[in-house]
C-alpha cells in the first residue's frame, strides 16, 4: 500500500472540501522486536499494544499547509515529508492512518479573507505573483481530479489506476472489488 492509495484526496475534491492540516500516524509491526537483525538495532520507546506485546511506539506527527486546498500535488509533498521527518526507516510498518484536520467547505473557505503580518524586506509583488501561478495550478489540477471523478463513477474504480498496480504484487484492483476488505 503507498501512501498515494491510503490518501482519499478525491473524496475531498467531491465532497468540495479543503483542508489545512494533515496528521499522520504510522503504526510499526510487533515482529521489528521479534526479528532479532532488527531489534538488535532499534533502541527506541517500546509500548505495549492491544493484544499485550511489546512494539515499537508508534510516530505520529502533524503537518500545517499555509491555504486551505484539495490538491493531490501539495496534500501528498506534505505528508511525504513528514513522513520521511518522524518515520524510522529501519522498522517494518503495519499501518498508517491519515487524518485532514480543519475541513471546510471550497465556499466557505473562499469567503474567509486570509491576514498576513507584514515583513519591510518582502517583496509582495513577487509573492502576489507567485501565488496566482500556484493558484492557477491548482484549478488546473482540480480540473483533472473532478475529471478522474466523472470516469471512475461511469466506469468503476478500477477504471484509473497506476502502472505499478498491474504488476504482480499489485493490490489495488482486487481491493476495489471488496466490500469493507473482504471479497463481494
Amino acid at each position: 500500500l503507498s501512501l498515494h492509495d491510503a490518501l482519499p484526496i478525491l473524496d475531498l475534491v467531491e465532497k468540495g472540501l479543503v483542508t489545512s492540516q494533515l496528521v499522520l500516524t504510522v503504526g510499526y509491526d510487533v515482529n521489528n522486536l521479534t526479528d532479532s537483525n532488527i531489534s538488535k538495532i532499534y533502541k527506541g520507546e517500546v509500548t505495549i499494544d492491544r493484544y499485550g506485546r511489546k512494539v515499537p511506539k508508534h510516530a505520529h506527527g502533524t503537518v500545517n499547509i499555509d491555504h486551505k486546498t484539495a490538491s493531490t500535488k501539495i496534500i501528498m509533498d506534505a505528508v511525504m515529508d513528514l513522513y520521511e521527518r518522524i518515520v524510522n526507516d529501519k522498522l517494518l510498518v503495519r499501518r498508517i492512518n491519515i487524518t485532514a484536520n480543519s475541513v471546510t467547505s471550497e465556499t466557505e473557505n473562499k469567503e474567509q479573507k486570509n491576514y498576513e503580518q507584514l515583513n519591510l524586506f518582502t517583496n509582495y509583488k513577487e509573492e502576489d505573483k507567485k501565488r496566482a501561478e500556484e493558484k492557477k495550478h491548482e484549478q488546473a489540477e482540480k480540473q483533472i481530479q473532478k475529471a478522474m471523478i466523472d470516469i471512475k463513477r461511469k466506469y468503476g474504480k478500477n477504471a484509473i489506476i497506476k502502472g505499478m498496480n498491474l504488476q504482480e504484487a499489485g493490490t489495488t484492483m482486487e481491493r476495489n472489488n471488496q466490500v469493507g476488505g473482504h471479497r463481494a
